[in-house]
Order: C-alpha cells, then structure tokens, then sequence
C-alpha cells in the first residue's frame, strides 16, 4: 500500500528558430459574438499575447480559456509572409494540489506553472536550481524570474511543466507499468508548405 504522490517533470527547451533572436507568442483562442440577424450566433479568433518579460510569461493550460504557444524567428517569414516558428503543443498534464506554503511545493516551485519564459542563461540549467534535494525553497524558476527580466526580441529559454498525480493501485505491485506523458514540439508556419509531400 503505497501513499498518494505526484510525478512532475520540467523540460528545457532552448529553441533558436532561424536565429537566436527569439520571441514567444501565446494564440490566445477568443469567442466572438456574431450580429442579430446573422445566420452563425458565434465564432472563435486569435488574439496575439506577447509578454514583454517574465512575469507576463508564467502560463498554465486552461481548458475554458485555450492558446497556442510558439517561439517565433525575429529574422525569417515563410513564403506566405509569417514568421517562422514552432508551436509548443502540451498533453496529459495536472495542477498541483499541494497548498502554497506545503515544503514540497515551496523547493518544486516550479510545478506552480505549466510554462516559463526566461533569457538563455547558461548557469540556469534546472528547474529546482543545482540541488533540488539539499536547496532551500524558492530556487531555480521561481529566484530568476524574480527579477522579472525582459524576454521580447531575445535569446529565450521556453520551460514546460508536466505533472501527474499518482493514485497507487493494486496492479502497480511489484512493477509499476507504463503510464506515458508527454508533449510534441511542431512547426508552425516554418515551412513554405507540407514537408512531408516531397512527391515529384
């Protein structure tokens, strides 16, 4: 008999697309409401959400309020004039339900968001900083983003947060089977048309 727990995981993803000189863009999906008299009562359209720094930058999936998220090349478009760019496209994921001030969640802070923007630094290599298990609460994402530093126009650094919770069963004796998570990264707009159509 095992005891509730949860699994979280933290990727780092350094994406130069087309160059160093990056920016992150969230899609956010929005409804519109149509005029009396139109044969449609609703539609959807995007609304392009640039953070200028880190703390406009701390995201998490909302199923009532979706978004897209991609890094965008500051110097190349495709052939139909958009920027190039790869989409970061979550999967299975969780919130925490650990309360604010419970000491896993303050040394896993990390785990309070789905996704962070930071400026590349290279000494920011871990999501809990250097010693998650001997650190004190508070390092690694959220003692950087502290600062709030600018993020637009940059070398960034895209951190996604996958979680899940971990209601031990009868089947997971004596070897736990597969359980997958996971998320896809995907060019969006990067190619002048379909890659995969390479027929003559």
């Amino acid at each position: 008999m095992a005891v509730n727990h949860d699994h979280y995981f933290s990727y780092r993803l350094d994406l130069d697309i087309d160059g160093a000189t990056n920016r992150f863009v969230a899609d956010r999906l929005v409804t519109r409401r149509l005029p009396e008299g139109h044969p449609r009562r609703s539609l959807w359209v995007r609304e392009e959400h640039v953070p200028d720094s880190e703390h406009d930058a701390k995201l998490d999936i909302n199923l009532e309020r979706p978004a897209l998220w991609r890094v965008l090349s500051n110097g190349r478009r495709n052939s139909s004039g958009y920027p190039t760019s790869f989409q970061v496209v979550p999967g299975r994921n969780s919130n925490t339900l650990l309360s604010e001030d419970d000491y896993p969640r303050r040394r896993a802070g990390f785990i309070d968001h789905h996704l962070w923007i930071t400026p590349q630094r290279d000494e920011e290599r871990h999501a809990a900083g250097d010693h998650p298990t001997l650190s004190e609460p508070g390092q690694g994402l959220p003692a950087w983003t502290a600062s709030d530093r600018p993020i637009r126009d940059t070398d960034i650094v895209v951190w996604h947060t996958i979680g899940m919770h971990h209601l031990p069963r009868s089947e997971d004796w004596p070897v736990m089977p597969t359980v997958w998570y996971g998320f896809e990264l995907g060019p969006f707009d990067f190619f002048d048309r379909n890659p995969a159509l390479d027929l003559p």
